[in-house]
């Protein structure tokens, strides 16, 4: 993503530390193979910088009522690469749920006309609503509740770059958004809101 090589920048000029590898667990199958998902027991932590993941998680998520679709907005905001992003919409659309991605990013004071911009577009754009009175409502009240999650009003000038994604099953509709947020660069953090709203 483009705004996260906005915020990472080491002010210091400081070389970030190697991770250590994590040991072989010592559960293991009858065939010898750890247990549990594919490549547990394998080297997931590298050193930063290489092109490889410091942490890959590899989650098995379980919805279980229609209402708690924030679980999968929230996961498909969490993608940080298009293949990641990918599966993650993938495994939405088979289950017969609607899923849509977009980025933002900027000061926050210039923020709230690209949001809805981005909001309404991309929604519109991927088929996730359509242009009904119940479903734009939706999907506004959804996305104020999770950018006032993401980031309270402030009288500093934040830097926001974020990942929004809208997920939309036949009664509910949720908005979430994850990403960086700084009122100085070298101080840079992650944050994530999430909203959901009935159709």
């Amino acid at each position: 993503m483009i705004w996260r090589s906005i915020f990472s920048a080491d002010p210091e000029g400081k070389d970030k530390a190697s991770s250590v590898p994590l040991e072989k667990p010592s559960r293991t199958s009858s065939e010898g193979e750890p247990k549990g998902f594919p490549g547990e027991g394998r080297r997931f932590l590298a050193p930063v910088g290489d092109g490889n993941a410091v942490l890959s998680l590899r989650i098995d998520l379980k919805v279980l009522d229609e209402s708690q679709i924030g679980r999968a907005a929230l996961l498909l905001a969490a993608t940080l690469s298009p293949e990641d992003e990918a599966a993650v919409k993938e495994q939405i659309h088979l289950a017969g749920w609607r899923a849509v991605a977009t980025e933002i990013g900027g000061l926050a004071g210039d923020l709230p006309p690209k949001i809805t911009r981005s909001v309404v577009g991309a929604a519109l754009n991927g088929g996730v609503v359509e242009k009904k009175p119940n479903e734009m409502h939706a999907l506004m009240h959804a996305a104020m509740e999770a950018m006032n999650a993401f980031m309270s009003p402030s009288l500093l000038e934040v830097s926001i770059g974020a990942k929004l994604a809208i997920v939309r099953n036949g009664r509910w509709l949720s908005v979430a958004v994850m990403g960086d947020a700084a009122y100085h660069a070298s101080a840079h953090h992650e944050r994530c809101g999430v909203g959901i709203m009935h159709i």
